[in-house]
């Protein structure tokens, strides 16, 4: 160890205390930022799953003017040979062809407005979370003499509906272009915890709102889950062009959610939102604290400037002090950090049914490890303090002997 390195050492020693403030200034700071990242990224990946495997999928196809004139009449006329495929495509996990129409359910009690889904019960339950979400009455049934109808339970509210009650379904028919009327029965009443599908979902089986709507052996859409939820943000996969052609088009949720993939890229910025501030903050902490030491030792600095001492040598100890009181403040931190970070992921944060750009929180929040955190992190901290550390340095560079001998504390 150079002389240089003693000396700060014994300089930080002298005052333990302030030593001690700093450095917990500067490691609290590390461990905010990990926790802020970890939150961020536990946040984004419950968001995504929250938005796309309760219900939509990770991916959807549709006829290349579905989605954009929400016409009824645009739909998929061969499924079985898309479906065929997606059966053959590695990265597929799930897939499951949906008959979609803006129709209206009506009670003894009241009417609503609603969309309506006829679904495969046993391939939809690979896709979405709607079998799970039964809270009263059971899922959709295979085949079954009595016709069968699964409502949110805001909309059971609403409707003032209950298990075994009957409800009218009136959709349009594409073939007739005249309203198609259809008696059902509450067979089950889910809860997704989101309130747009809880009041305006109504679910019936698949051949049945095929024949309702006048579509054959048509769909509306055929959404699938990925083997890994990220494929979906992939454009490059081979997978959209193989799924894709003249009349039918495969789109991830980053495409199908726009509204949601902007909202995450801005979340993902909060790091560095949330790094600038405390960088300040213990920025001006580090400063605070050189400077006192440095006043403190106004005499010391003017014996040594007399006797020979070159200025940049009282620069390189001041910056010395910083960089010791910084990588040892970021040791700390990183074990506070790694600490925060487990128990709170194995514990989890409940945000209830909070919402997000309409995205139900659906799932606990666990904040997660990243490797950016042990590597990138510290080294913007060390950087900071280092920074932090220049302006003190430079005055105490710049000392004048004469004033300062006259200084004895």
């Amino acid at each position: 160890m150079g002389l240089t390195q003693r000396l700060a050492l014994r300089n930080l020693a002298r005052n333990r205390r302030r030593t001690l403030l700093t450095a917990m200034i500067i490691s609290l700071s590390l461990t905010a930022l990990m926790f802020t990242d970890a939150l961020i990224q536990g946040m984004t990946d419950t968001m995504v799953r929250s938005a796309t495997r309760l219900y939509s999928g990770d991916a959807q196809i549709h006829h290349r003017d579905f989605l954009a004139r929400q016409d009824e009449s645009r739909v998929i006329d061969d499924p079985d040979t898309v479906l065929d495929q997606l059966a053959r495509e590695p990265e597929v996990a799930g897939f499951a062809a949906r008959a979609l129409a803006f129709g209206m359910v009506s009670s003894a009690a009241s009417n609503r407005a609603v969309q309506v889904v006829g679904i495969d019960p046993v391939a939809e339950a690979s896709v979405s979370k709607i079998a799970d979400a039964m809270i009263a009455g059971d899922y959709l049934s295979a085949a079954g003499p009595v016709t069968q109808i699964l409502m949110g339970d805001r909309l059971a509210e609403l409707l003032e509906a209950q298990l075994g009650d009957r409800i009218v379904v009136s959709v349009n028919n594409q073939v007739t272009e005249a309203a198609e009327q259809q008696l059902f029965r509450v067979s089950g009443i889910f809860h997704l915890n989101a309130r747009a599908m809880d009041e305006n979902l109504v679910f019936i089986r698949l051949p049945e709102a095929q024949a309702m709507m006048g579509l054959d052996n048509a769909v509306h859409e055929i959404a699938f889950n990925l083997s890994t939820a990220s494929l979906a943000t992939n454009t490059g996969l081979g997978l959209w062009q193989r799924l894709s052609n003249e009349r039918q088009v495969a789109q991830g949720w980053t495409e199908l959610m726009p509204q949601l993939s902007t909202m995450l890229q801005l979340t993902n910025s909060s790091t560095l939102i949330a790094g600038v501030v405390l960088f300040i903050l213990a920025g001006l902490g580090v400063i605070n604290g050189l400077f006192m030491s440095i006043y403190e030792r106004t005499y010391e600095f003017g014996v040594l400037l007399a006797i020979g001492t070159r200025r940049r040598q009282l620069f390189r100890l001041i910056m010395t002090e910083g960089f010791i009181l910084a990588v040892g403040a970021i040791g700390i931190g990183l074990v506070l950090g790694v600490l925060l970070i487990s128990w709170s992921a194995s514990v989890g944060i409940d945000y209830g049914s909070m919402e997000i750009s309409g995205v139900a929180l659906a799932e606990i929040i666990r904040p997660q490890h990243r490797i950016m955190q042990y590597s990138v992190l510290p080294l913007w901290v060390l950087a900071m303090t280092l920074v932090a550390c220049i302006y003190p340095a430079i005055h105490a560079a710049r000392i004048v002997p004469a004033k300062a001998l006259h200084k004895s504390l």
